[in-house]
């Protein structure tokens, strides 16, 4: 799937094989979902629903989504970190919500981040993010009838310009035939369709701020999607001199090395950068 040829209608329905179908991705269970496109660029998918641990309220154009992560202070890695540093950084993220007694999820459309904050959530006192979100097909908040009024002072407006990190996409691509798109982690090989195979780039220091990893082999490794999915999320990391992989709960790759050929001019300070900056177990 490319994110060029996706195409969703604000207020359709999908259940979780539809899902895979638009995306051709299932879905983790996750509220925040780390995804990418076959040129590899990255998107997020946002799941909430009534019934959740949360309650988020999403019923504004610009509405509240409370961060990843159910027991103890949340902390800004994985989900939680992508979705701040869209901040500053923009990238596609598709809104889901799911209504009480419903199995489907209703698509209510991309949305920007607006801001974020940390706070106090009395019911459990823990520490969690709250995420202030923008629908873009809602590019201003609903005002209720009674506080409008012609003598209103009107918002001062500022022009902003935003911009998103472009790939490299032939360098992703030479690196996946290099390894004919073997996971470097697990030596599996995904298949698009019968006749295609299928892979991700994964940036070990992540694109765009705050981290400003340089895009080039160096800094890649090849994945599987679930496997790429670990590294994003903090589930791994590598002994950047030996190769040997710590994995957080699978317990089959914890020792094992990670495959890296000759001709991948893997480097020592990007592991040691994913180690300190992303890993998280």
């Amino acid at each position: 799937m490319n994110l060029s040829d996706l195409s969703l209608t604000v207020g359709s329905r999908f259940s979780r094989s539809d899902l895979e179908a638009a995306f051709d991705r299932g879905m983790t269970g996750r509220g925040i979902e780390i995804c990418y496109d076959e040129d590899d660029q990255r998107y997020l998918r946002l799941f909430s629903k009534e019934t959740g641990p949360y309650a988020d309220d999403v019923t504004a154009g610009q509405f509240t989504y409370i961060g990843e992560g159910r027991t103890g202070d949340q902390t800004l890695t994985a989900g939680n970190r992508l979705l701040a540093s869209a901040k500053d950084s923009p990238l596609p993220i598709f809104f889901f919500y799911q209504s009480p007694g419903d199995d489907t999820w209703e698509y209510q459309g991309l949305v920007d981040v607006v801001d974020y904050r940390q706070v106090h959530y009395d019911p459990e006192d823990r520490l969690i993010f709250e995420f202030t979100l923008q629908r873009r097909s809602e590019a201003h908040e609903r005002v209720d009838a009674e506080e409008h009024a012609r003598d209103l002072a009107q918002p001062s407006r500022v022009e902003t310009t935003r911009s998103r990190v472009v790939r490299n996409t032939t360098t992703s691509r030479q690196l996946k035939q290099l390894y004919g798109h073997q996971c470097q982690l697990c030596g599996d090989v995904r298949q698009r369709t019968p006749e295609a195979a299928y892979a991700e780039a994964h940036h070990l220091q992540p694109l765009g701020r705050p981290h400003d990893g340089p895009d080039v082999t160096a800094n890649l490794l090849v994945l599987c999607p679930n496997h790429h999915a670990d590294f994003d999320y903090g589930m791994v990391s590598v002994d950047p001199v030996h190769l040997t992989v710590a994995h957080a709960y699978d317990h089959s790759l914890s020792g094992t090395k990670l495959s890296v050929a000759a001709a991948h001019p893997l480097e020592d300070e990007f592991l040691d950068y994913h180690n300190r900056e992303i890993a998280d177990f």
